[in-house]
């Protein structure tokens, strides 16, 4: 297996958690598992630690990466910086299909909200922004999209964010950012795609909070500036 791909299969195994947060991953059992040497393994490693998702301790072992409270509201906050922006190109640039597909994939997310299947909602959710994104056109902005590792908050919070919504309120959230774009409001859109993300943010946050009062009798975690930034600045 190429190097390329191996990169791939194990970036995938810690977004869905197959591989776990804090796991040694040991170079034998992974090489078996995914059917590649330890050449393209240990250089996929390598990559992976430049990305974040591993850390490697020298003459020890290697282990994914366990994400703080702060590092998940970092990456929110990186959404926060770049989806409305891009919504706004992808509503000024984007192809006449985009709002039909975004529209199945909400009604999509309803229906597995009513089966509660809240592993497949992050997922799909996950393909409905990557398609804004897309196709805002912004090759740049894509990279750092993509390279955000947003797939890998659900199995670390093991869906909670999700659990308390319902089947409703998911699609008319989406909605009202799949119709702005079908009307051309870029304006409305970006505006939309901004307070989507920001009351996602302040959800996560009450989740962290509420852990960390059960763990620590009242005592908060640290914070980074991503919460002061993401949620308390409105949008222009």
């Amino acid at each position: 297996m190429p190097t390329a791909a191996a990169y791939r299969r194990l970036k995938q195994s810690i977004y869905d958690g197959s591989l776990r947060a804090g796991q040694k991953l040991v170079e034998r059992e992974l090489s078996r598992r995914l059917g590649v040497s330890r050449i393209p393994l240990r250089e996929s490693l390598i990559r992976l630690e430049a990305e974040g998702l591993v850390r490697s301790i020298p003459y020890s072992s290697t282990f994914v990466e366990d994400l703080e409270p702060v590092d998940v509201l970092e990456i929110y906050s990186l959404r926060l910086a770049l989806e409305p922006m891009a919504t706004r190109l992808a509503t000024m640039y984007g192809r006449p299909s985009l709002p039909g597909r975004l529209r199945r994939w909400s009604h999509k997310m309803a229906e597995l909200c009513h089966q509660g299947k809240s592993r497949n909602i992050d997922q799909i959710d996950y393909v409905f922004h990557h398609a804004i994104v897309r196709a805002s056109g912004h090759k740049r902005l894509l990279r750092a999209y993509e390279s955000a590792h947003i797939l890998i908050v659900g199995p670390k919070l093991k869906y909670a964010h999700l659990e308390d919504n319902s089947p409703g309120q998911i699609e008319e959230d989406h909605l009202k950012i799949v119709n702005l774009i079908e009307a051309g409001d870029a304006d409305g859109a970006e505006r939309a795609a901004y307070d989507h993300i920001a009351q996602s943010i302040i959800y996560l946050e009450k989740i962290f909070d509420q852990h960390t009062e059960s763990a620590s009798s009242g005592r908060r975690g640290g914070r980074s500036s991503a919460k002061n930034t993401a949620t308390k600045k409105e949008h222009p």
